[in-house]
């Protein structure tokens, strides 16, 4: 469905999506937001938009040199057009004709385990004038990027560069040629040198490889048969032949003193990318990943995995009793006390719940998708660490308008001005808090994998088919219309050309897997789920325990009241939101739930 543009007199206009009037108070926040002096363009309503705090939920707020600190987000970085990324055909390609191309490619990309894979990607400018810093390693090489790209560090886990420290150990991206020109790539997890062709014949991405202008093949088919993709038949040349005796640690990171327009790819399985230099870097929230099992190995089962997933997992306030060694190896626990000083006593507490679910409309479900296939869903954000870092930042930014006087249509639409302290810190606290909701639903993945695991393969660990993240509530810089923008995403999703995407519905409803369109006028984004219909504690004076029975028939779920405000009829139809969006994204897979742990 096109947007409609609302007819509502206001600085900026508001495009809407949701099909439908808005309430007099959602029409009223729309004003608010939309006659702030600051945003960019125009704002942009999603099918599932309703009454939030400051800003309407489902709404995405582009601005100039100003930042509403009522969202929860992380900046993108990224890297000057020069900087090398290695594609599976043997060569390497500046990202910046990557860009240019306008077409998907084969890259290499790391696992949470250490396995170097192939994987598709696309690249796109992200900003413009950007500082840099300069990241030299001990091999030499040096990369020229964002001060808050993130790097692959040995362990899994990812560090901003301006923040990575001399001795630094990245996760290393090795390669070299045998005697019979072969291209070995040494894979992290098991210290072995791999041919390249065996990679890439595992991800099932032979025929997606793409001949870039200028460029020739480096893919030989030894009997000449180029449809014949047989491993045994492939052979790819690298004339990389050093031998390289260096360990991937940083040596420096040295700021610049001039900016340039940077890039960055898009890798929607894997979120991370080789760089030449020979390391791996992060892409551009919720959780999903397709599993190898079917419907019939859940026959049976599905209490037991419910049971056991509530025991592992801590919901509501709970926190959990021991601190796993995943946890305690997260190396921005040494960042703790450059956060704001009103957080400061709560370290103890941000480490024993990370791998903890929360409340409200957070969940953790079981899903079988069109072709009966076993899909794992979580979605979960930065718990208590976060909320407490979003209030302190937003009582700053309210002082700071009492200050000098600032006449807001509603003190949650308080904000800070780019090249301020109170800036600066902010923007630092959103990237940590970013980071903590990212690897605390990393944590639990790993224990819902573990679990369904346990009881439909003994325990046997399996590779996910795809997965798929995204974030909601959360800020970024990006380019829109040519111009370098903040967006506010408060309850949206980003819908760039070839995103993957979640867009959950209610319990006992569905939920779909999406691809964007990169629709301009929503500044590429969709909405982040069904949106509700009613307020919680209406919801609870509507509906019975009854009612909640019958509208999760057939889904393994709490049928208590104590989840009765998440009853499905307190949300609008899944279906309708989607036809809503059409314009936005495409359904890659329709999912069903039925399984559902609530918060």
């Amino acid at each position: 469905m096109p947007y409609e543009k609302l007819e509502i007199t206001t600085l900026a206009p508001v495009f809407s999506w949701a099909n439908h009037p808005l309430g007099s108070e959602e029409t009223k926040m729309a004003k608010n937001v939309a006659s702030l002096p600051f945003v960019f363009k125009h704002v942009a309503l999603m099918p599932d938009v309703h009454l939030g705090k400051g800003a309407l939920v489902g709404s995405v707020i582009a601005t100039k040199e100003a930042i509403i600190p009522a969202a929860v987000g992380v900046d993108i970085g990224c890297f000057v057009g020069d900087t090398l990324v290695p594609l599976v055909d043997g060569k390497s390609y500046r990202i910046q004709d990557l860009a240019a191309q306008g077409k998907e490619f084969i890259i290499y990309s790391c696992t949470p385990t250490g396995k170097i894979v192939a994987a598709q990607a696309t690249a796109k400018l992200t900003r413009r004038d950007t500082p840099l810093v300069k990241v030299i390693l001990d091999n030499d090489e040096e990369i020229i990027c964002t001060p808050d790209h993130q790097f692959m560090l040995r362990d899994g886990t990812y560090k901003e560069a301006e923040l990575l420290q001399t001795g630094t150990s990245l996760m290393p991206f090795y390669t070299q040629t045998d005697k019979n020109g072969y291209t070995l790539i040494a894979q992290p997890y098991s210290n072995k040198w791999q041919k390249a062709h065996w990679i890439i014949a595992r991800s099932s991405l032979l025929g997606k490889i793409p001949k870039f202008e200028g460029q020739r093949t480096v893919i030989h088919h030894r009997n000449f048969q180029e449809f014949d993709n047989r491993p045994q038949n492939l052979k790819l040349h690298n004339h990389r032949r050093k031998e390289h005796q260096y360990n991937h640690k940083v040596v420096a990171v040295i700021p610049l003193d001039y900016t340039e327009d940077v890039y960055c790819l898009t890798v929607p399985e894997y979120n991370n990318f080789a760089l030449k230099a020979g390391v791996f870097v992060h892409n551009c929230g919720m959780s999903a990943i397709k599993t190898p099992f079917t419907a019939e190995q859940l026959e049976g089962k599905l209490k037991k995995i419910r049971l056991d997933i509530e025991a592992a997992i801590p919901t509501g306030f709970n926190e959990n009793k021991d601190v796993e060694k995943s946890v305690t190896n997260w190396q921005r626990w040494s960042d703790f006390q450059d956060l704001h000083r009103g957080v400061q006593d709560l370290q103890g507490k941000a480490m024993k719940q990370m791998g903890s679910l929360g409340g409200g409309n957070h969940f953790i479900e079981v899903c079988l998708d069109t072709e009966n296939q076993v899909w794992l869903m979580l979605h979960s954000g930065s718990r208590n660490i976060g909320n407490n870092l979003a209030q302190c930042h937003i009582h700053t930014a309210k002082e700071l308008a009492k200050m000098v006087g600032n006449q807001l249509p509603d003190p949650d639409l308080s904000y800070f001005v780019a090249g301020t302290p109170e800036f600066q810190a902010y923007w630092h606290d959103l990237q940590w808090a970013q980071d903590y909701a990212r690897v605390n639903r990393d944590v639990m993945m790993a224990r819902f994998k573990r679990i369904v695991e346990k009881h439909l393969v003994g325990g046997k660990a399996t590779k996910p088919l795809l997965q798929v993240n995204c974030h909601h509530n959360y800020a970024e810089k990006e380019v829109h219309f040519d111009e370098d923008v903040y967006v506010t995403r408060k309850g949206a999703v980003r819908a760039q050309t070839e995103d993957y995407g979640i867009i959950p519905g209610s319990m006992g409803a569905k939920s779909f897997i999406v691809k964007g369109k990169g629709n301009a006028h929503s500044f590429c984004s969709c909405s982040h789920g069904a949106g509700r219909l009613m307020s919680r504690n209406k919801a609870k004076n509507v509906y019975t325990l009854d009612d909640l029975i019958e509208q999760t028939s057939g889904v393994e779920c709490r049928k208590d009241t104590g989840v009765l405000d998440e009853i499905p009829g307190a949300y609008k139809p899944i279906d309708q939101v989607m036809a809503n969006q059409a314009d936005l994204v495409e359904v890659v897979a329709t999912l069903k739930q039925v399984l559902c742990v609530k918060g």
